[in-house]
């Protein structure tokens, strides 16, 4: 079973919280990671276990938090490894998200129906789906060894089972 917890890295500065260790068996719950201020834990957004469940991840997967490039918070769940996911919430306006979806070769771009205010993939990225609601950035990322179509399946319907949260 995987554990959750929250990241996240710079602008605004992170406050480091005490992380819950286990031993053995993964823990329950949400483990704190790091704290961004006005941003959710996208650890809390789906329980782990349908995470892995809907990401089609091995048995044993970890999850934890690990640094966002982005200034928000991110969580992965068997990083590392050729089959993983990370789901990242980043505060943003939909100007910034628009400035940031205008870096993407247009060609590239397929929009994505029926999740939050916009949503949108680009085929120079399989398997990550961008979604924009009530102020945030949720990106899905799914990394699969053995097939790109699979993982953006498998990041739409994430993205899917998330959005309600944000």
């Amino acid at each position: 079973m995987l554990s959750a917890c929250g990241g996240g890295s710079t602008p605004p500065p992170l406050s480091p919280v005490a992380s819950g260790s286990s031993s053995g068996a993964a823990a329950t719950g949400s483990a704190q990671g790091f704290v961004v201020p006005g941003v959710p834990d996208p650890c809390g957004l789906i329980p782990a276990d349908q995470v892995a469940n809907i990401g089609h991840l091995p048995d044993g997967s970890k999850s934890g938090a690990i640094a966002s490039m982005s200034g928000g918070r991110s969580c992965a769940y068997n990083s590392g490894h050729p089959d993983m996911v990370t789901i990242s919430l980043t505060a943003v306006t939909k100007g910034g998200f628009d400035a940031f979806r205008a870096t993407i070769p247009a060609s590239t771009i397929t929009d994505v129906s029926g999740l939050g205010d916009e949503a949108y993939r680009s085929s120079q990225t399989p398997g990550v789906i961008d979604v924009f609601k009530n102020g945030f950035d949720l990106n899905i990322a799914v990394i699969h060894a053995d097939s790109y179509a699979s993982a953006s399946d498998d990041a739409k319907a994430l993205a899917q089972a998330a959005v309600g949260k944000v």
